[in-house]
């Protein structure tokens, strides 16, 4: 069982297991997402109120599924966008709920998409840093730090429930990731965890390196080794699909974004290994409360950094 069927056992609940396509594999869902038939709606009750006022269109897919859409003209802001579908695509392989997004052609026109997480509260709603949600945020650092992704805030993360009431964490908004960048953006402190970042007016996680300390390897094991578990021939295939006629050369374009995210899955796989201990070598400071006193505000967290 890979870690998107473990999701999907996890979850228990058809609605949100076909709703999130967690029966398909990564190229399966690809398949889907560039035949999907999606028709602008003329209403716009399914399209959150921010997202409107960001210039976004409803839309509603052939299972009467809702999406969120904008207008893409530019063929380079078509190209990028169809880039950024690699994010959600490689949460996908790695067994982590996260909206579908894609790049739409409706009547001629493009669109950027993303589907709408139904039923969901942002997350500054809870204590993300009390459990389960501090080490599911933990955790998807891996992925963003992969994607070099650094607009990261509590509006990129919705909660949802199954049935059974029980929480799941979705990312969101993956319009920052950069994919082509060819040196690494973001690095490790080799002292002690934590990163380097080259765009410092945002952030990587909400959550700070000291909300890492006395973690065992066993909180990042699975999202490692699920990333370390995609075939390479996969993502070729997977890019040469995104850039194919977007690009003046596609297939250096797409061995180019292979090669990255080979060279950036190897480098967070072997630098979380170096950083963090085997349970039983560690002995966890009970973060969760020591670190209590930054509250769940991710501005008072943050306030001063830079």
């Amino acid at each position: 069982m890979d870690e998107r069927e473990r999701l999907a056992a996890e979850i228990g609940d058809e609605d949100i297991i076909d709703y999130f396509y967690l029966r398909r594999g990564a190229e399966e869902v690809l398949d889907l997402l560039e035949n999907l038939d999606v028709k602008l709606s003329t209403s716009q009750d399914e399209v959150p109120f921010n997202a409107q006022v960001k210039g976004y269109f409803g839309a509603v897919d052939a299972a009467g599924h809702p999406w969120i859409l904008k207008p893409a003209v530019d063929p380079k802001e078509i190209l990028y966008h169809r880039i950024c579908t690699l994010s959600y695509l490689l949460d996908h392989f790695m067994g982590c709920l996260s909206a579908p997004t894609t790049v739409f052609k409706i009547d001629g026109k493009y669109w950027r998409a993303t589907k709408v997480v139904r039923h969901a509260m942002q997350i500054s709603s809870y204590d993300y840093l009390d459990q389960p949600f501090i080490n599911w945020l933990r955790a998807d650092l891996v992925n963003r730090w992969v994607s070099f992704d650094e607009d990261r805030n509590p509006n990129n993360y919705l909660v949802i429930h199954n049935k059974s009431t029980k929480p799941f964490l979705v990312a969101i908004d993956f319009d920052k990731a950069d994919f082509t960048a060819t040196h690494m953006k973001i690095t490790g402190n080799p002292d002690k965890f934590g990163w380097h970042r080259a765009e410092k007016t945002r952030f990587l996680t909400l959550l700070r390196p000291e909300n890492f300390d006395g973690i065992p390897i066993e909180t990042f094991d699975a999202r490692l080794s699920a990333l370390m578990a995609i075939p390479e021939d996969a993502l070729a295939r997977i890019a040469r699909r995104l850039v194919e006629g977007w690009s003046e050369d596609s297939a250096a374009l797409s061995t180019t974004l292979v090669s990255n995210l080979l060279a950036r899955r190897a480098y967070v796989n072997d630098y979380f290994r170096k950083m963090f201990k085997p349970a039983s070598e560690t002995a966890n400071i009970g973060n969760d409360s020591d670190y209590s006193m930054f509250g769940a505000s991710f501005v008072a967290m943050h306030q001063g950094k830079k």
